[in-house]
């Protein structure tokens, strides 16, 4: 695998060309910046931040603005629009700004340095960009990290936008715009009242994320577990290695928030283990013991992550609205707030095409499809609906509400649970999928159909491909690198293979984390990918 993967050199500026710098190289004939820490949309406010000085430093007046989401837009009149060309021209003489008309596919873009905003003289509304690209992972920041800029047009009492934003039609009175300011991004923007205040379609909650996780490499775990597990009976699969091995795939799954969805107000990790060796201390994130939210400690330690998650609400400082994930879950590529949550604070969870399938549960099972019967059981007894999938591999939304509300109607499925030490027969399986489907028959979660979401054994070939294709087409809202009982290769290959993908995928450090001994200095590979 890692040979096709495996970094070539791409040299800088040999042929002649407009910017002449060591951090920009070319890049599918475009002058491309080299990034090696900025996030996608880290990237977009560098962008936005050196347009608006440009039209500062050039007087020409401007509205910041938004989308229907929270993309800003930057308004010109459109009388200005020489004096735009010729600004930014100037000012991105050595810059690798290109410019494309938005919404348009197929135009190639104009390098702003030639001053021209596109090859279309009619175009009213153009992205303007920074080509970037991380030297390491090839992960390549395009357009869809730009700014766009709109021209509008002044007639008569008129207001003549090229598209609707967030508040306002394409065609609206010029006596209806009145003019404020927003503080944004560490500066005070121009813009229009209303334009930036919280809308009703707006998420303006804080959303948390909480993920488990355990050492399983630490030889005092393993030898606790392996103790305690001598009197009990586990399902299929449970007692195997894969349930608690570890290969730093947590320090990725937190690059992915950082990365994808920069949104969360704050990162809960529930271990008992030792704290991992590259997470540093940060404001932003928090580690979490069993004794610091379990209600009942007598029942610790424990070994069941059914019992773990049965327990979730009752972490102090945890928000209202929140995620839970486990360290083999990875964001995709940039993800909203609202592919979780309404703005009301319903939530929306992804069921997976694999039915649960019939059957009672049994001990010969796995933990996980008899957490899905007795769930199945509890809700048909109570709601006389029967549950028919599990749910996707997937971070997931709850509300610490609705677990307690949860909690009450269930008390002693919840206490059972979480009493014990490691998956049973009996355990309910909260957040997957109990909480959801409880959710959804009391009119609090609506299912989620829009995410795309791809589940890789890793321990199988056909796993190995699919990291491959990953990694090139970064197509997927989220992924999941399981680790599986079964395998058809051994550890070492698939621990060699999973972090090689790993570290190209999610390349750019969390700002959590430890910086290493001795970095090394990526080089540009061969085949790039597009994040968004």
């Amino acid at each position: 695998m890692t040979d096709n993967l495996a970094p070539v050199v791409v040299s800088s500026l040999a042929s002649p060309g407009v910017i002449r710098r060591a951090d920009v190289v070319v890049r599918k004939g475009m002058f491309t910046l080299v990034n090696g820490h900025l996030t996608p949309r880290e990237s977009m406010i560098e962008d936005l931040l050196f347009l608006g000085s440009v039209l500062d430093s050039a007087e020409i007046p401007f509205f910041l603005i938004r989308d229907g989401g929270d993309r800003p837009i930057i308004a010109v009149d459109f009388s200005r629009r020489k004096k735009l060309r010729a600004a930014l021209a100037e000012a991105c003489a050595n810059e690798p700004f290109y410019s494309k008309p938005a919404g348009e596919r197929g135009r190639p873009p104009v390098l702003v340095a030639e001053g021209r905003l596109a090859g279309d003289a009619k175009a009213r509304a153009f992205t303007l960009y920074r080509p970037r690209i991380e030297p390491q992972g090839r992960l390549r920041y395009g357009s869809a990290t730009g700014v766009r800029v709109e021209l509008w047009e002044w007639v008569g009492g008129t207001i003549i936008a090229p598209a609707e934003n967030a508040l306002m039609r394409n065609t609206f009175l010029a006596a209806d715009a009145v003019e404020g300011t927003v503080d944004l991004f560490g500066q005070t923007w121009p813009t229009l009242d209303g334009m930036f205040a919280e809308h009703a379609s707006d998420i303006g909650f804080d959303i948390d994320i909480v993920f488990s996780w355990v050492d399983g490499a630490s030889i005092d775990w393993q030898r606790a577990r392996a103790k305690r597990m001598e009197s009990y009976v586990v399902g299929e699969g449970d007692s195997s290695e894969a349930r608690y091995r570890q290969i730093d795939e947590l320090k990725y799954a937190l690059r992915s928030v950082h990365l994808f969805a920069p949104w969360i107000r704050h990162i809960f990790i529930v271990t008992d283990s030792p704290v991992p060796a590259w997470l540093d201390e940060h404001a932003d994130v928090t580690i979490v013991r069993s004794e610091d939210f379990f209600v009942d400690t007598s029942v610790l330690p424990t070994h069941n992550s059914h019992a773990i998650e049965a327990q979730l609400q009752h972490i102090p400082g945890l928000s209202e609205h929140f995620l839970y994930s486990n360290d083999d879950m990875f964001f995709g590529r940039p993800i909203s707030p609202d592919m979780f949550f309404s703005p009301g604070g319903v939530t929306k969870f992804i069921e997976a095409n694999t039915r649960i399938g019939l059957g009672e549960t049994h001990t010969g099972r796995s933990g996980f499809e008899n957490g899905a019967r007795v769930n199945r059981r509890l809700l048909d007894e109570r709601f006389g609906k029967i549950t028919t999938r599990h749910l996707e591999h997937a971070a997931t939304p709850l509300r610490k509400s609705v677990l307690l509300e949860l909690e009450r109607e269930f008390a002693e499925d919840f206490t059972r649970t979480s009493a014990s030490p490691f998956r049973s027969a009996t355990d309910i399986s909260v957040t997957n999928s109990l909480y959801h489907y409880y959710a959804l028959m009391t009119g609090q979660a609506v299912t989620q159909t829009q995410a795309s979401v791809k589940y890789v054994d890793t321990t199988m070939r056909e796993g190995l491909r699919d990291l491959k294709r990953l990694l090139k087409r970064r197509s997927y809202d989220f992924f999941c690198l399981n680790d599986g009982s079964f395998p058809e290769i051994d550890g070492a290959e698939r621990a060699a293979a999973v972090l090689s993908f790993l570290d190209r995928y999610f390349s750019i450090p969390a700002p959590w984390e430890r910086a290493p001994a001795d970095e090394q200095s990526g080089v540009l590979g061969r085949s790039d990918s597009e994040a968004g």
